[in-house]
Order: structure tokens, then C-alpha cells, then sequence
């Protein structure tokens, strides 16, 4: 769970785009509220009315990337055919996160996480909560209703998604490659949801 000084209330589109480049551009260490409330055109005082911290920022930054999926995925549907319904979500979830936004905030992550470890936290549970949440819940449902044997759905929303996203992520944040795109994103997310349907499903997908 997130600390009550992380608001989820959204900020003012315009705050966060400034926190946005200044994070992107300088890092947390170095990033400078001073340059944010400039660019924002507001007062320091004005951005800590919004949130408590730097950290804090940073977490209404990490969640404006990933919290759309949350509301994208709706309600738990274990109706839906899983096939579709899994690759669909590991589409959004793979535009987000190959997005020049998502890469950022993954090598914030990488290069400053060690050294501030409420960064670090702070990404995982926001990726755990907007991202891998909405999976873990719909693979519940699925086995709530006998479609699909699984005893731990967030542990198994974890391992699909890093089937896709672990290492072309990893690789793409050290400027090792690019993210695959199109067709070449498809292929792989379709082989993904294959070998994974193979261990967990019970009827025709």
C-alpha cells in the first residue's frame, strides 16, 4: 500500500509535465523543485499544497504513465475470452511502458534506486498497483470461475508481463536497443500469452 503522503488525487497537467522533464532530464537527486515551479509557472508553495515531497512528485509522475491502464482494463471480466482480453491488456501495457516516459522513469529507477530506496519503492508499487494489478485481478477471475488454474494471480501477472517487457525494457533504459514496435511487439506478446495459456488454461481460450 502507498503512504497517505502519496495523494492519488491527479495534479495540474501542467506541474506534472514540468516534473516530468526535470526527473527525465537531471534525475531525482538532482532534479530541483525551484526549476519545476518555474516552469510550471506556479510557487514552490503551490506544488506542496499538491504534494508532500520530491518523492512524492515523483510518484504522481511514475502513476500519470501507468494509471491510465488501471482504468482502461475496467472491472474484472472472467467472461472475456482470455486470449484476447491478455493480449490486449499486454498491448497497452507494452506502449506505455516502451513510451519515452516509461523508459525514463525505468532508468531513474536503475540508476538512482540503490542510492534512494523510496525511489525504487515508489516505482515498484506504482507498477505493482496501476500496472499488475488489473492482471493479477482478471486472472483471479478467471479462476474463480474454473477457467484457469492458478494459485498466486499477482505472482503469475508478474511473470507474464516480464516475459514481454524485462529484458527489452532493461535493454532499451541502457540504450542497448530499441523496443520492438508493430508486428515485431504483436509476435512477441502473442508467443508470450501462448506459453502462458499452455500451464494455466482449463477450456478451449
Amino acid at each position: 500500500m502507498m503512504d497517505e503522503a502519496f495523494s492519488t488525487d491527479p495534479l495540474p497537467a501542467r506541474l506534472l509535465e514540468s516534473a516530468r522533464v526535470e526527473f527525465g532530464r537531471h534525475g531525482f537527486a538532482k532534479a530541483n523543485v525551484g526549476r519545476i515551479a518555474a516552469a510550471a509557472m506556479i510557487s514552490k508553495k503551490t506544488i506542496y499544497r499538491h504534494v508532500a515531497s520530491k518523492e512524492a512528485l515523483l510518484f504522481a509522475v511514475i502513476r500519470s504513465v501507468v494509471g491510465e491502464l488501471a482504468a482502461a482494463a475496467g472491472p474484472p471480466a472472467p467472461d472475456a475470452p482470455p486470449r484476447e482480453w491478455l493480449t490486449g491488456y499486454l498491448t497497452a501495457f507494452c506502449h506505455l511502458a516502451f513510451s519515452d516516459e516509461g523508459i525514463t522513469s525505468y532508468r531513474l529507477v536503475m540508476s538512482e534506486g540503490a542510492q534512494f530506496p523510496d525511489v525504487a519503492r515508489i516505482y515498484i508499487e506504482t507498477v505493482k498497483t496501476y500496472g499488475i494489478r488489473p492482471l493479477a485481478d482478471q486472472l483471479a477471475a478467471y479462476a474463480s470461475v474454473g477457467r484457469m488454474t492458478i494459485d498466486d494471480p499477482e505472482d503469475a501477472a508478474m511473470m507474464l508481463v516480464s516475459m514481454v517487457v524485462a529484458d527489452v525494457l532493461r535493454d532499451a533504459a541502457l540504450g542497448l536497443s530499441s523496443p520492438p514496435v508493430d508486428d515485431e511487439l504483436q509476435r512477441r506478446i502473442v508467443r508470450a500469452v501462448t506459453i502462458f495459456l499452455a500451464g494455466v488454461i482449463l477450456d478451449a481460450c
